[in-house]
């Protein structure tokens, strides 16, 4: 795996081996962590599922009754109803209008709650919170499997002055994962998808939202690791940086116009440390065909 890395950051990389995790609303995409929602069908679907899920027991005042009992038996904490359940029930059976009343009430309770299920607007305000909230409190590291990308050299290595680290995905740097469902701290290939169709909440995956992209950006080739911020460094305000085991980091690629003396500084930051004698340095020259091809340097 490889790592674009501008002419600024790259002396800092070379003294510290560190390397920053950005929010997702730092990068440039606009559109990460972004999937498209079809909010309109997400609310009417959790208002069917609430729906099905807390009422369906209520269809007589007998249900109810039982349902409280339930509660009033597994847990000690709920609190007793003014009149016992059993004297309830008589009453009910009793006279069956209090029954229908009880029914009446539960039902308008039900429309309440629906109600408030099915507004489009609410449930995008509460997925742009949660996303906003979610994308402060995680990084992306992203790497690549193409070294010798014009773009990318331009756009990432500071117009082809700076450099490309190359990295052994291999070392256990690159998988932390916490148990076998962590969808974070781990390198994960990203996933790039033309036109998306709207789904639904209940269709998305963590998948979806931390490693799909528009096919637009498939020429990156882009793997990445996620990870909680809280686990990083705070370097600056907001930037937030991860040390790189030396045993991670295979060989630093200087770009065709990488200046003399950043690649002096670099390669006296590797030398001094004996953890980094195994890096090898390269280069990446220019051939006919507007492609890039890397050597030894």
């Amino acid at each position: 795996m490889y790592k674009y890395i501008s002419s600024e950051v790259a002396p800092l990389f070379s003294a510290t081996l560190r390397v920053r995790f950005t929010q997702p609303g730092a990068l440039n995409d606009p559109f990460e962590f972004r999937p498209l929602i079809d909010f309109e069908s997400t609310a009417n679907e959790i208002r069917d599922l609430v729906s099905a899920g807390l009422f369906k027991r209520f269809d007589t005042a007998d249900d109810f009754l039982a349902y409280i009992e339930k509660l009033q038996a597994t847990d000690p904490k709920y609190p007793a109803t003014v009149v016992p359940i059993q004297v309830f029930r008589k009453m009910v059976a009793a006279d069956p209008k209090l029954g229908q009343k009880v029914i009446s009430e539960l039902e308008k309770h039900r429309v309440e709650v629906m109600n408030s299920f099915d507004t489009k607007v609410k449930w995008e305000t509460i997925w742009e919170d949660f996303r906003q909230s979610f994308g402060q409190s995680v990084g992306i590291f992203s790497l690549t499997e193409d070294p010798v990308n014009p773009l990318m050299w331009s756009h990432y290595a500071s117009e082809h002055y700076g450099i490309v680290v190359e990295f052994d995905d291999n070392d256990p740097w690159f998988n932390q994962r916490v148990s076998p469902a962590d969808d974070l701290r781990h390198l994960v290939k990203v996933s790039y998808v033309q036109n998306p169709h709207p789904r639904t909440w209940k269709q998305l995956d963590g998948f979806d939202v931390l490693y799909t992209k528009n096919s637009e950006w498939a020429y990156e080739r882009e793997w990445r690791i996620i990870r909680p911020l809280k686990d990083g460094t705070e370097t600056k305000p907001g930037i937030v940086c991860f040390d790189v085991p030396a045993t991670a980091v295979s060989s630093i690629i200087f770009g065709c116009r990488t200046h003399p003396d950043l690649e002096a500084e670099i390669r006296a930051a590797v030398t001094i440390r004996a953890d980094l004698n195994h890096i090898a340095f390269k280069r990446a020259k220019l051939v006919p065909g507007g492609k890039i091809e890397l050597v030894g340097a």
